[in-house]
């Protein structure tokens, strides 16, 4: 019995770090006890995503979770995922030029709501056509 106690832990650790980081769905279901309703929005702008959930959310952010890297040309720290834990269960997690938005299935105007205030933050053409490592052009499929 002891045993299984940590075998069942372990498990869902192990799910939780899937990919680089956190899976986000995992953590929204450890989280909240539920399974969410996710949206999804590509070829965003994550620095005016970030900007504008700190600006329109920050009373409603209970935690904040960030996988970072550091830039030696700049000399800075930069994120890669951040994931907003929000009150009422919501979170959204802002990634590399994408945002999922979780939330329960009674909140579905909620997320339209945000997802079209992200899609102001559309990476134009330019932007989309330098990306380069693993990051792909949607167009690239």
């Amino acid at each position: 019995m002891f045993f299984n106690l940590f075998k069942t832990k372990a498990s869902k650790v192990n799910t939780l770090f899937l990919a680089h980081y956190v899976d986000v769905k995992v953590f929204y279901t450890m989280q909240f006890n539920k399974v969410p309703c996710v949206s999804f929005i590509p070829e965003l702008d994550t620095s005016k995503v970030f900007e504008y959930i700190d600006n329109q959310y920050r009373d409603q952010i209970t935690g904040i979770y960030q996988h970072n890297f550091f830039d030696y040309a700049d000399q800075k720290l930069f994120f890669n995922n951040c994931i907003f834990v929000l009150k009422n269960d919501r979170m959204i997690e802002a990634g590399n030029n994408f945002c999922h938005v979780l939330y329960t299935p009674k909140q579905y105007k909620w997320a339209q709501e945000i997802v079209r205030e992200f899609a102001k933050f559309r990476l134009d053409e330019s932007v989309n056509e330098k990306l380069i490592g693993s990051a792909r052009n949607y167009n690239m499929n």
